[in-house]
């Protein structure tokens, strides 16, 4: 099975997008390819959605069938809970199955063990089994409700606020606020929650303008309160303050302009700065001057590059961008030069030969100046050597997936530069440079059992996450998911300091957050890895709800 990047580690969508599917990923298979059984050996299986604090049906609610533990021509099965929350599925092959449930003021959840709140429960079905008298107790969502006002104490009108799950990345609910500053989030899984309140459409005219705020009142994500709630919990009067800043109007050009005439340019303002990840205002234009020249209005205060783009009509592209501190007063002359692409080759080998199908590579140059161009793609042939189209000058970082789990990423370099440590600089004067990538099938490797209280958990998330300062090396990540009775397995380790985690399968696993780890720290088990030797691990999941906290 091929080797990717941990999914729930990473919020790139390009990455996601070209990089193989982590192990524990399952695809449902294309209409037409599940597997035939006979009429008399299709199972069905039958129940009941209730509310878990109160017992009462829960109605209306989607329901789904998922195959468990890798099979790949079983089909998924979804329906919805009647008004007695009573739910059937029929024509089941038989098989390995989870459910899972959600929607109206439900958040997604999977059915547990009746014994334990946190294990999974493994349907199995035999041929012509009709399983039947399931009662799924689904926890309500929360509520968190309050105002937004401004530094003068008057509502914001029109703010939109999103309550972000700390261990996951991305919003979770939202809401706007109505005439009279209020909002209300609701449906929200139990958690712990940061709250943000933006507006994002607002006057560009370089007057005043309102800067997200995190609850209570703070632009620093770092400084904000988190707000913890429980399933049923309706929190109220949890306001936020929002505070103004002068918008900076950027002015300036774009040079290298193309000689023809059908020219279609635009500047967009892109954040440089991790603190700096929001921007809530029209960030782009097109530039329809002759000269190049453009403007930009009601720019918040932070750090941005200018980048320009020009499309001729192949749809080539010239890029160029400039970093520039956006503070109290507005900035003029802002040059950002286009310069056309360019490719990088290379050849990817493995270690003492060990024979590989190179074509199933994904290789990936990604530079944070332009993350939207969706970086430079390799073209990969049978004996290992690539080209790296659409490069443009910038500070990049190397991706490789698509490898089998019994090989790691040993190195990749150009030059005497050492591309996994850290990003490299790239120009179109390193157009005839090689980029040589080595893999390798001598790696480590750790298996063991995941338990609770004693007791094996299926579906596990198991996570190796290497030490500080790796922690910025994706290809030095890992994941399984752990079988039905708790077993797991990682394959073509790199050597190497590292801390293995096992989460419940309900947790929300943010490994790119390093707020997110700090709290699970003293949680993982620290293990060595060193190349050719297999070592065993029992872990302890950590739960959803951290009894600890």
């Amino acid at each position: 099975m091929p080797k990717g990047l941990l999914l729930r580690a990473l919020g790139t969508a390009f990455i996601l997008a070209l990089l193989a599917r982590a192990a524990f990923c399952q695809v449902p298979p294309p209409l037409g390819t599940e597997a035939q059984s006979k009429p008399d050996q299709l199972c069905t299986v039958e129940g009941t959605l209730v509310k878990s604090t109160t017992g009462e049906p829960a109605k209306k609610v989607t329901i789904a069938l998922a195959p468990f533990g890798g099979q790949a021509q079983t089909r998924h099965h979804t329906t919805t809970a009647d008004t007695y929350g009573h739910f059937l599925f029929q024509d089941v092959e038989p098989g390995k199955f989870t459910l899972h449930a959600g929607g109206e003021d439900y958040p997604n959840q999977t059915y547990k063990e009746e014994t334990h709140d946190r294990h999974w429960k493994i349907i199995t079905l035999e041929p012509g089994q009709h399983e039947k008298d399931i009662v799924f107790k689904l926890a309500p969502g929360a509520v968190i409700a309050g105002s937004v006002y401004d530094e003068n104490g008057d509502p914001v009108i029109g703010a939109n606020v999103q309550a972000f799950l700390m261990s996951r990345r991305g919003g979770v609910g939202g809401a706007g606020t109505d005439d009279r500053g209020e909002y209300r989030v609701f449906g929200l899984e139990a958690g712990r929650y940061l709250l943000m309140a933006e507006i994002r459409s607002q006057n560009e005219s370089g007057d005043d303008r309102y800067l997200p705020a995190f609850y209570p009142g703070t632009t620093d994500k770092a400084q904000a309160t988190a707000i913890e709630v429980h399933p049923g919990d309706e929190l109220a009067a949890i306001n936020l303050i929002m505070k103004n800043a002068h918008g900076v109007r950027v002015r300036g050009r774009v040079i290298n302009l193309p000689v023809s005439k059908d020219r279609n340019i635009a500047v967009q303002l892109v954040s440089s700065t991790a603190e700096n990840w929001y921007i809530n205002f029209n960030s782009g234009v097109q530039v329809e001057d002759e000269r190049g020249d453009f403007e930009i209005k009601g720019v918040p205060p932070g750090s941005y590059f200018a980048v320009a783009r020009y499309f001729d009509r192949n749809n080539k592209m010239l890029v160029g961008h400039t970093p520039f501190e956006a503070v109290n007063v507005d900035l003029d002359n802002v040059v950002v030069a286009l310069n056309p692409s360019f490719d990088l080759r290379g050849r990817a080998r493995t270690e003492g030969s060990a024979p590989l199908d190179f074509s199933g590579l994904n290789i990936l140059l990604q530079a944070r100046e332009t993350q939207w161009a969706g970086g430079g793609r390799a073209e990969i042939k049978a004996d290992g050597t690539f080209v790296i189209h659409n490069l443009y000058d910038g500070n990049y970082r190397v991706y490789v997936g698509g490898h089998p789990e019994e090989f790691y990423l040993k190195s990749a370099r150009l030059g005497d530069q050492d591309a996994l440590a850290s990003e490299i600089p790239l120009t179109g004067t390193q157009a005839g440079s090689s980029l040589e990538i080595v893999l390798s099938r001598n790696g480590g490797t750790l298996s063991g059992t995941v338990l609770h209280d004693s007791q094996p958990v299926p579906g596990a998330l198991v996570t190796l996450v290497p030490d500080p300062p790796n922690r910025n090396r994706q290809d030095l990540f890992d994941s399984k998911i752990a079988d039905e009775f708790g077993r797991f397995t990682l394959l073509g380790l790199p050597p190497g300091d590292f801390k293995i985690f096992a989460w419940d399968p309900a947790q929300d696993v943010n490994l790119q957050d390093p707020e997110f780890l700090k709290q699970y720290e003293d949680r993982g088990k620290s293990v060595h890895v060193e190349e050719r030797c297999s070592q065993s691990v029992q872990l302890e999941s950590i739960p959803a709800v951290d009894e600890a906290q």
